[in-house]
């Protein structure tokens, strides 16, 4: 299988990390979808700190993204079913499915319970 993507610019990678860089936008943009979706959950990481950080790295990943063009790649764990990696997703789904709805103060449970149905959300995401 062979990926055709568009040359990354470092211009816009920096712009994306400064308007929306604490959501992990621009490490979608850059096919970095697992560090996305961790600075998607920790808000920049850390909290901010790890957005502040990155300053210095972007060129370098904005490389390593363009030095991918072109690049020939299969791999067998991408395309087969694992059982190991359907079981962790679901359990690291109900974990923070289970902890999101822990987060909720009971009061607000109580005045709105649709909140309750995050964790369901988590489920149907794992599975």
């Amino acid at each position: 299988m062979i990926f055709v993507m568009a040359k990354k610019s470092e211009l816009v990678t920096y712009l994306l990390w400064m308007t929306l860089g604490w959501f992990g936008i621009h490490h979608l943009y850059l096919r970095r979808y697992r560090h996305g979706f961790v600075w998607l959950w920790t808000l920049g990481g850390c909290f901010g700190l790890g957005w502040l950080l990155e300053f210095g790295r972007l060129s370098s990943y904005v490389a390593t993204a363009n030095s991918r063009l072109g690049f020939t790649h299969q791999r067998k764990a991408d395309v087969s079913f694992s059982w190991k990696r359907f079981a962790g997703q679901l359990v690291f789904s109900m974990v923070l499915g289970v902890l999101s709805v822990s987060a909720v103060p009971k009061h607000i449970l109580a005045w709105c319970p649709m909140l309750s149905s995050v964790a369901v959300v988590f489920i149907a995401v794992g599975l």
